[in-house]
């Protein structure tokens, strides 16, 4: 369990790292948790990505909309915030 959740978390990275932050921030996503049902829906904030898998009937704007808030959340918890502070905050994240 650890192992495969590592392995996914490991081609999310990869995937969503190389594209381009011009690209459509949408993936299919069905070949990491061997289905077609789910998708990648991803922001790009300085240095940190925020990704959500959701299933493909989850409305891609209404959660991008939602990591937006989720970020002003952290901003106004952490002051701008950066990875250190989601690493060693998690209890308030």
């Amino acid at each position: 369990a650890e192992e495969v959740q590592q392995q996914i978390i490991r081609e999310t990275f990869h995937l969503v790292l190389k594209r381009d932050d011009h690209i459509c921030n949408f993936l299919e996503c069905g070949s990491l948790f061997g289905g077609s049902d789910y998708k990648l829906i991803y922001r790009h904030y300085a240095t940190l990505y925020f990704v959500f898998c959701v299933d493909s009937s989850e409305s891609e704007l209404g959660i991008l909309d939602l990591i937006q808030v989720f970020v002003e959340t952290l901003d106004k918890c952490f002051e701008n915030v950066c990875e250190l502070d989601l690493i060693f905050h998690m209890d308030k994240v």
